[in-house]
């Protein structure tokens, strides 16, 4: 019985009553606790290269260990290959970098595009300006 009342709990993996949760890693693609034996095989299994993944963009399959964690910014799951990693890196450089409708070089100081506007990226102060003329 758990803290405070709560029902038992079972291993995702082998189903065995849990005494102590083990969370699994993001990377595993398992739903739920695992118990203290099937956490240390995944584990084993994932810092040993054995596990194989696909690339998220690519859809090449490589070791898990010679994958990269995707930025938070970019707001997507899975995980990359360097390839994918670094041409994601520079399109998102590239995208701070530089005006989205005109293309200019962008300072300091950037602007969102209104939601209403429907645009992707960030804009500078002629443009932005121009668009609140335009749409409001």
């Amino acid at each position: 019985m758990g803290l405070f009342s709560r029902g038992p709990q079972f291993c995702a993996v082998c189903k065995k009553e849990l005494g102590h949760r083990h969370k699994p890693k993001r990377e595993w693609n398992i739903k739920g606790r695992l118990c203290g034996d099937c956490h240390f095989e995944k584990s084993r299994d994932y810092y040993e290269g054995k596990v194989r993944q696909e690339c998220a963009a690519c859809k090449k399959v490589f070791k898990v260990t010679d994958l990269w964690e995707p930025r938070w910014q970019w707001d997507m799951d899975g995980l990359l290959c360097k390839g994918c990693f670094d041409a994601k890196e520079e399109e998102h450089g590239r995208r701070r970098s530089y005006c989205s409708s005109c293309g200019a070089k962008m300072g300091f100081v950037r602007y969102n595009p209104k939601p209403k506007w429907k645009m992707e990226g960030q804009l500078c102060r002629r443009c932005w300006d121009s668009k609140k003329a335009e749409m409001g």
